[in-house]
Order: structure tokens, then sequence, then C-alpha cells
């Protein structure tokens, strides 16, 4: 495998990690349980196994709920052809209340959270999709 070919596959997993926070801030959950594999792992506060649990699990956040995944410092290592895995560091935004179903600015303390992802990609016939994406917190705000 070459540069080239390495290159291309840490910008397809690069753009899958950046679905994911795009599908799941702006309700596109079909979407987003189809960035998983068929078996697929999301492991973020609960372990959810297998693309129908994720897409189950989606469909039960509040309409109040809004948020806002910031993805950087994002690290694609190529183990293969077919497969790689990585990091990539989460901000997260989020609030819910009656004003997240709005369409204005909500008024916000800063961030919710700050972690990272850990990732295993899997190359399909649809293209790079996540075997398994597990959340690490490593600040989060007391909400009490």
């Amino acid at each position: 495998m070459d540069d080239a070919e390495r290159r291309i596959i840490r910008q397809d997993c690069e753009a899958l990690s950046i679905a994911y926070a795009r599908a799941v801030d702006f309700r596109d959950y079909d979407e987003f349980s189809n960035l998983f594999l068929e078996e697929g792992t999301l492991e973020a506060g609960v372990r959810l196994q297998g693309r129908a649990a994720i897409a189950a699990s989606l469909k039960r956040r509040p309409d109040e709920l809004r948020s806002r995944h910031v993805l950087t410092n994002i690290f694609i290592n190529v183990i293969n052809r077919d497969e790689a895995n990585g990091i990539s560091y989460l901000t997260l935004y989020r609030h819910v209340g009656p004003e997240s179903t709005l369409s204005g600015p909500v008024k916000l303390d800063g961030p919710f959270g700050i972690g990272h992802y850990q990732d295993v990609f899997m190359r399909t016939s649809d293209g790079w999709r996540f075997k398994s994406r597990v959340l690490h917190m490593a600040f989060r705000r007391d909400t009490t």
C-alpha cells in the first residue's frame, strides 16, 4: 500500500467521523445508524450492539435535546486496506429544554463535556463504516 492510498483511507475515515457528528446533531438518525457495520458497537454512556439497537436508541432522544459535537485532533492509523483505527477529540455542547426546539440560539455556559472517541473502522462494499466507537470522557460539567 502506498502513501496515496493511506492518505485516501485516512480522509475517508475522517469524513466518517465528521458525518457521525453532523448526523446526530441534525437528527438524521437513519444516516447515523448506517455509519456503523450491521453488527457494529457504539459505547457513549451505554453499550449498543448492532445497527438496529443504535437506531432504536437514537429514536428515543428527546426533541428538547440540542447538541453540537465538535471533533478535533482526528488521528487515523491505517492498519491495512480494509481496517483502520484512531481517535478524535470531542467537545460536546448540549442543552435540554423547550428552548432547544426553537430556531434561535440557546444560552449556554460552556461545553457539557470533553473527551475522545476511540474508533475501529472497516471497509465495506458501501465504503468505510464504524466497527466500534467508544467515548471516553475526560471532563464533564457538573449538572447538580
